[in-house]
């Protein structure tokens, strides 16, 4: 925990403790490496979990794609490696990873129950917290091509943490007023994180479980949003039946049947996040073997039937 300024070593931060500040201060001082996503807001319910879970999935599965079949990869590659377009190859190269890491910030731990349930091999689910984010952060990106951060519906220290190591903070709202005066509070967090870093950081208002039908209450919420001053990304996560019963069954959209349009509202989605932090792939045109992944990791696993899951140190 940071200190905070006080009469001690004459109004010093005790010898140890360091202060936000200069925490946050490290993320400009080192090369940032692979992209971070965080899904952000003051109020929860609002499909934070929702959209961190679609995003993890359909990247995973594009990563799956594209590097069985040798496809070009556009995107925020290792130091050292392939120029953007292609994969690492030759002797010494690094390798592209085809893996997302998820660092579950939220107490519930609702994303690490329903990826546990998913049981794809190519998505590491981690627990943290406020004291451990940082941590996690470091080794996630050291293993990962994508990180995505589910925070708490709080404003907190690891929200200040995340925005501030992040490429890319989305805030998922619901087409009502109380979601607009919160996601103009978390967006105010973000700024804070931007200050205290010294650089901008993106940020988008996601619409979440908006209707299919357009209505005139979400009509309204968008122009609210935009009066705000918050900007929207132009792709809604609309509410369908396949994203409820996927948090039952632990299966994305696209291995539901019946979820073709669901899925279809992912990738489009996927493509405007993937567009914003520079990593471009291709959305998965025909399902194939590779659709089916093996077993999911979880770290720091805390419920009995996650008990034969590898722990990740």
């Amino acid at each position: 925990m940071p200190a905070e300024e006080g009469t001690a070593n004459g109004g010093r931060p005790e010898q140890g403790i360091p202060r936000v500040e200069g925490v946050m201060s490290q993320t400009t001082a080192q090369e940032r490496k692979i992209p971070i996503v965080s899904l952000a807001s003051t109020k929860g319910g609002v499909g934070k979990t929702t959209l961190a879970y679609v995003l993890a999935t359909e990247v995973a599965r594009r990563l799956a794609h594209a590097t069985s079949a040798g496809s070009p990869v556009h995107g925020t590659l290792p130091a050292g490696t392939s120029p953007a377009g292609t994969l690492p190859t030759g002797p010494g190269a690094a390798i592209w990873r085809g893996r997302v890491t998820c660092i579950d910030a939220d107490p519930n731990r609702t994303l690490a129950q329903v990826l546990h349930l998913t049981k794809d091999r190519l998505i590491t689910c981690v627990e943290s917290d406020s004291e451990r984010l940082l941590g996690d952060l470091r080794r996630a990106q050291a293993e990962s091509d994508l990180v995505v951060i589910d925070l708490e519906g709080t404003a907190n220290q690891a929200m200040l943490y995340a925005a501030g190591k992040s490429d890319l903070v989305l805030v998922p709202a619901q087409p009502s007023r109380f979601d607009v005066v919160e996601a103009v509070k978390t967006v105010g967090v973000v700024r804070k994180a931007a200050d205290l870093v010294g650089r901008e950081i993106a940020h988008r208002v996601v619409l979440s479980r908006t209707p299919v039908l357009r209505q005139r209450v979400a009509d309204h919420s968008r122009a609210q949003f935009l009066r705000a001053g918050l900007p929207l990304l132009p792709v809604e996560l609309v509410q369908r039946a396949a994203f409820q019963s996927m948090t039952y069954t632990g299966r994305p959209p696209w291995r539901q049947d019946g979820g073709e349009q669901a899925a279809a509202n992912v990738s489009s989605l996927v493509d405007e996040v993937l567009g914003i932090i520079g990593l471009h792939l291709p959305p998965v045109t025909r399902p194939g073997p590779l659709d089916t992944q093996g077993a999911a990791t979880t770290a720091r696993g805390s419920w009995p039937y996650l008990q034969d899951v590898q722990t990740v140190a």
